[in-house]
């Protein structure tokens, strides 16, 4: 009977992800089914000859790696720093966290283009890599606090009995055993700071300063869309997140598989 019940759960949850697979799948696959209409894979070529897509790109690259060094080092010190100080900072400091996951982008606009304006920071890559870092660096601390603090004390007091001090305990010993819940926040950073088009549009007003979310605009006008040009610009753009992940995906699927467990 168990065997049999067993078995049953095995090709219900087979079919399950199936079904799942076939909701994430379609409409990737339409997309590329359009984007090949009309000139094929030309509509690719002309998506990078005709547009600077090169270096809108590089631009892109620069916003989204910086945005990811800041917010992940500042991340994993905020979240070692809470759980090292974790009688001192108490719920005050998970509170400022989640205080700052629930506050809304849009919300901050006018502050932050008088904060920019001010500086003279037009059209300067750190605009935008400020901002993105500060609305990411929330969700990173929190993950990385809730994986940290599953961390065995007697890991800490062992170093520390061997000698180590803050810094090179957080070096050695922390950021080695952080490395899963590291990718997570690496890839979750870049996905949004690759994917945003509304602060560059706001902040980069020279052309050659934009990012390259704004490249199927170019084949946008008031009177008519080029179509199979914007879904291929699309896919070009979405690739650098798929190598991310599978870059990694091991890593990423650890952080995820420890974070449940704790």
């Amino acid at each position: 009977m168990f065997r049999h019940q067993s078995t049953t759960g095995r090709v219900v949850s087979q079919v399950l992800v199936i079904v799942l697979l076939l909701v994430f799948l379609l409409p990737l696959l339409l997309v590329v089914r359009e984007s090949l209409q009309g000139e094929g894979w030309r509509n690719y070529v002309e998506v990078v000859a005709d547009t600077p897509f090169v270096r809108f790109f590089l631009n892109s690259l620069v916003i989204a790696g910086s945005t990811v060094a800041v917010v992940t080092a500042v991340a994993m010190a905020a979240a070692h720093g809470m759980v090292v100080l974790r009688a001192a900072l108490g719920r005050t400091s998970q509170l400022a966290i989640v205080a700052g996951l629930a506050l809304p982008g849009m919300a901050l606009t006018v502050p932050l283009f008088v904060t920019v304006q001010r500086l003279g920071l037009f059209d300067s890559p750190i605009a935008v890599i400020l901002p993105l870092s500060g609305l990411a660096v929330p969700f990173g601390v929190l993950v990385a606090r809730n994986y940290l603090a599953g961390i065995p004390g007697e890991i800490h007091e062992a170093a520390r009995l061997d000698g180590a001090g803050a810094g090179q305990l957080f070096a050695r010993i922390v950021v080695p055993l952080a490395r899963p819940i590291m990718a997570v926040i690496v890839i979750f950073t870049f996905l949004a700071a690759w994917n945003e088009y509304f602060l560059p549009l706001l902040f980069l007003q020279e052309p050659s300063a934009q990012v390259v979310t704004q490249i199927p605009t170019y084949f946008q006008s008031e009177r008519h869309i080029d179509l199979p040009k914007v879904f291929a610009a699309n896919l070009l753009i979405s690739l650098p997140i798929v190598v991310l992940y599978l870059v990694f995906q091991r890593q990423v699927r650890a952080g995820f598989l420890a974070g449940a467990i704790k």
